[in-house]
């Protein structure tokens, strides 16, 4: 009861422990958009030369 009148603070962990989960998260997130863009990247570069590729080709009866 006397932590319901005085409100519950916690364990200094738990305090410790939720700032390290949100630091993570946040760090989670921004490799997800790096990897996101990291293979949009890879997407454009493979399109690229797979063009290059066709165009450079010769016809195989020739």
């Amino acid at each position: 009861m006397a932590r319901a009148l005085l409100g519950h603070i916690g364990l200094p962990n738990e305090q410790a422990l939720a700032y390290e989960v949100a630091r993570l998260r946040r760090r989670v997130a921004e490799l997800e958009t790096e990897v996101e863009h990291l293979r949009e990247q890879n997407t454009r570069v493979l399109d690229l030369e797979l063009h290059r590729i066709a165009e450079e080709a010769e016809p195989a009866l020739a």
